[in-house]
């Protein structure tokens, strides 16, 4: 039988919903996990079996070019180089825009530079690996969950899990409506939450969870997930970025002659 695997994780998606009740931070992790294929029930993921180093990274100054060094704190710290890693996990969005490219982007280029598999994690999946006890929290849920993160207008990107935790469905946008035909009645959201979302939660009786967004627990939500290749991985953004939107919008107006502004 294999032995473990050595993954590196990076948890920095969504750094502007860290609220300072949450016990943890977003950042890098290295942990030992049991290889894919030989759980018994493998399509349960189960908390990693040692955790050898946690780098957290401020999650009010994200944009400060700390992941880079904090990997290599990481790595350092775990009595390991880089050839030591056997997978590398990444929480690939939604999340912040500049958080999450920057994170693939590092992720991706120690994959191919050293030549381990890459592994891509719905955001979504990695917080719910948090609610279910996954990471270094105790478990916040015992019954299946919505998660909604990437709010924007009246929308919020949302997908739902089973009581361990597995993604149940295919991730979608919903507003306040929507909620009415969801099962459970556990909602883990961040402050961003649309209010008429919100609203329509307390009015259904749903439980309300901010969310924990832990590298330990992405690490062991790519158990869910096999590799991708690292020239084909991109991150995921349920809507075109605001940057990308302002330049098609401006494009489009040259194209018709008319002013940018």
């Amino acid at each position: 039988m294999p032995g473990p695997a050595i993954v590196l994780a990076i948890e920095t998606s969504n750094p502007s919903a860290w609220e300072l009740s949450v016990p943890v931070r977003p950042g890098v992790a290295v942990v030992e996990m049991a290889r894919p294929g030989t759980h018994a029930t493998p399509a349960i993921a189960t908390a990693p079996s040692r955790v050898l180093a946690v780098e957290e990274i401020d999650p009010s100054r994200p944009h400060d070019d700390d992941l880079v060094p904090a990997i290599h704190r990481a790595v350092r710290a775990a009595g390991l180089t880089p050839a030591g890693l056997n997978r590398i996990a990444v929480s690939s969005g939604p999340g912040g825009f500049t958080a999450v490219r920057m994170a693939v982007t590092a992720a991706k280029t120690i994959a191919d530079v050293v030549g381990i598999d890459l592994v891509l994690v719905p955001s979504a999946t990695s917080a719910a690996a948090a609610a279910v006890g996954l990471g270094r929290t105790p478990r916040a849920v015992h019954e299946p969950f919505l998660v909604a993160i990437a709010s924007k207008d009246q929308t919020a990107w949302a997908a739902e899990f089973d009581e361990h935790g597995t993604p149940a469905g295919q991730p979608r946008l919903i507003s306040a409506a929507d909620l009415g035909g969801c099962s459970c009645r556990v909602l883990i959201a961040d402050r961003f939450l649309p209010d008429s979302v919100r609203e329509a939660a307390r009015s259904g009786g749903w439980r309300v969870i901010v969310p924990v967004f832990d590298a330990v627990a992405c690490a062991a939500a790519s158990a869910w997930f096999g590799a991708t290749d690292p020239l084909a991985a991109v991150p995921l953004y349920p809507r075109p970025p605001e940057a990308v939107r302002k330049w098609d919008e401006v494009q489009a107006r040259k194209a018709l002659g008319e002013p940018p502004g």
